[in-house]
């Protein structure tokens, strides 16, 4: 029998760890068994959580688990496995935990051996740039405007640096203006400087918008610096945990006159089809990521501020909510 320690959130600043005992002797067909080495922090989606922000569905949202970015060892494997073997390093959408059940069809990607724990667990962060990149048709010499430079917006700089845009950013903080410019940003300004990036981008303005922050200031940025006939990649949630906005989101002299494409992204089919028509599917991306992760083109020690042990996740996201010295994410040790 194994003792598994669990995350809850039984109500806003109310984080416990649970225990739950996994048989380890009657393991189900098709599944396997894991103990997590690193889990890491998805600051919007957590923090959102923790401070209790109003929940992006309908219905209750607490009590409830948290995380999804976790990379984990396989120490056992039930019949009718094929894609993994005891001692392979899973990267899965797991919450913080300590061990845990898996389908086999749930498993993200296997973490190559060259790659580190803490890094692979970074590589779902990166993939929310990458699905932009990909359903927003960035190419070499495209436009692109990052408004917010959280881990999202890092990572979708890095992304769209990686596809051959000229990448801008805008952003109020100075530690992730430097890892953006690190990533490949050509130049970062703060929201009091947008008027100088508009006329660096001259009348053409920006193929791609790419919104990463709830702010409604930052919405109204993305359809001023946004061409015409452009596209607008929304990751983040504008509006929650807002009161209504003074300016119309939909303006028509941006939206209509603009003829704008406005599109939440993230979110990708599962796997390819059986006629290989969805190659640009969850489970290869994850696994293109480590590969570029393993070939020293993304560096995801730039996104993690610290290591905390696992039984520290409250303090890694009250360092996220203070904001001292404008932390980007936290990696949770789970063993070493």
């Amino acid at each position: 029998m194994i003792n598994s320690k669990i995350a809850y959130l039984l109500n806003p600043y109310e984080l416990i760890y649970q225990d739950k005992i996994i048989d380890d002797d009657s393991l189900e067909s098709g599944f396997i068994l894991c103990e997590t080495l690193v889990s890491v922090v998805s600051p919007g989606t957590e923090i959102a959580a923790y401070t209790g922000v109003p929940p992006l569905r309908p219905g209750n949202a607490y009590p409830r688990l948290v995380g999804y970015c976790n990379v984990a060892r396989v120490i056992k494997v039930g019949t009718n496995v094929s894609s993994v073997s005891e001692g392979d390093r899973v990267l899965t959408g797991s919450c913080h935990c300590s061990h845990f059940l898996i389908p086999e069809s749930d498993i993200f990607a296997v973490v190559p051996d060259a790659v580190e724990s803490q890094h692979a667990a970074c590589a779902y962060l990166f993939h929310l740039g990458y699905d932009t990149v990909i359903k927003s048709g960035i190419s070499y010499g495209s436009s692109v405007v990052v408004l917010g430079l959280g881990v999202l917006g890092l990572g979708a700089v890095a992304m769209s640096s990686r596809a051959g845009a000229n990448v801008y950013a805008v952003s109020d903080y100075s530690t992730p203006n430097e890892i953006a410019k690190t990533f490949g940003a050509k130049r970062v300004f703060s929201r009091a400087k947008f008027a100088d990036l508009k006329n660096l981008l001259g009348d053409r303005l920006s193929d791609v918008v790419i919104s990463t922050s709830n702010s409604w200031l930052d919405w109204d940025f993305a359809l001023q610096i946004a061409g015409r006939n452009s596209f607008i990649g929304v990751i983040g949630f504008p509006g929650r945990g807002l009161n209504s906005p003074k300016n119309n989101p939909l303006d028509s002299q941006y939206f209509y006159d603009k003829q704008l494409h406005i599109q939440a992204v993230g979110h990708a089919p599962v796997e390819n089809d059986a006629r290989q028509f969805l190659k640009f599917n969850q489970k290869d991306n994850l696994s293109f990521i480590l590969s570029e992760i393993e070939a020293g083109y993304l560096n995801p020690d730039l996104l993690i501020s610290g290591v905390f042990s696992w039984d520290k996740l409250e303090d890694a996201y009250n360092g996220l909510i203070e904001r001292v010295d404008s932390p980007i994410t936290y990696a949770l040790e789970w063993k070493k």
